[in-house]
Order: C-alpha cells, then structure tokens, then sequence
C-alpha cells in the first residue's frame, strides 16, 4: 500500500507515517510536497491531508477530483470543513487536537476494509460547485461512519 502525507510539520510527519506503517505492514510512505503547487503526480492508496484552512480545503478537493479512489484522510484545525468533507467523499475528518489514538482507528478501519462504497467514488467537481452526490445514494439512506461522526461532533 502507498501512502502520502501532506503537512509542513516534521513532527506530525514522523508519527503519521510511523502509525501507517505499524498498522498496515508493508506500506510505503511518501512526504507530499508542499512547496506553494499541487504536486499530484502519482496516484496513492492512501494520502493524510495534515494541512489548515483554504490550503487544506483546496488541497483535498484537488485530490479527490484527480484520484477519486484514493482514501482521503484530512486533519485540520478548522471544524466548519466539514461540509466539504462530505461532499468530496473523503475517508476520515479529523479535527484538531490530533490524538494519536483517533489516528490509528482511523488506519485500523483502512486495514479492515471497513469502506463506504462512496468513499471510493470521484468527487468530481462538486466542491467547487457547491453540490454533491446524496450520501443516501450510496448508502441506501444508512450513512456512512464518516457522516455519522461528523453529525455526531460539528451538527
């Protein structure tokens, strides 16, 4: 499984992508650029979205529009994402303070298969637009764990 983290901090770096490593044997982890561009050259199994703001928002919209298979997991200071979460399909929203715990049930449910079909979907342009595909669509009116925990904490 490849994986890549995009964040400024050293710190985060070292313990996401050690947390990757211990529970999905075998990955191979990669420190995303974060130079001012978009460098989404390769297609990944997994990418950590550790970034803020517009800069975050941005940079995980881009991600699922260009690679909508991948797993997206966004970690952010800024709580009112949520919306956009959502409407990109990405796997996990995880809001600051990043514990490491919460990171690795995260990865835990990556290695269990525990995958909502509309996770695995493009999201095409929708972030941008401001529309999306219903979460019922694909979830037969269920939601999904990401709706669930986004309901539960921010709604």
């Amino acid at each position: 499984m490849d994986a890549v983290i995009y964040t400024n901090s050293i710190w985060e770096y070292e313990m996401l992508s050690h947390i990757l490593v211990d529970e999905l044997p075998g990955a191979v982890v990669s420190w995303g650029v974060m130079d001012g561009r978009y460098h989404l050259e390769k297609r990944y199994d997994v990418a950590v979205v550790d970034v803020d703001g517009a800069q975050g928002m941005e940079l995980v919209c881009r991600y699922r529009e260009r690679f909508g298979d991948t797993l997206v997991i966004w970690i952010t200071g800024d709580p009112y994402f949520a919306g956009v979460a959502i409407r990109t399909h990405i796997f996990d929203f995880i809001v600051r303070p990043l514990e490491e715990e919460r990171f690795r049930e995260t990865v835990r449910r990556i290695k269990e298969g525990d995958i909502e079909i509309w996770q695995r979907m493009p999201a095409g342009k929708t972030a941008y637009h401001g529309c999306g595909i219903c979460r019922e669509d694909y979830t037969g009116g269920q939601g999904g764990t990401l709706w669930k925990r986004i309901k539960e904490s921010f709604l």
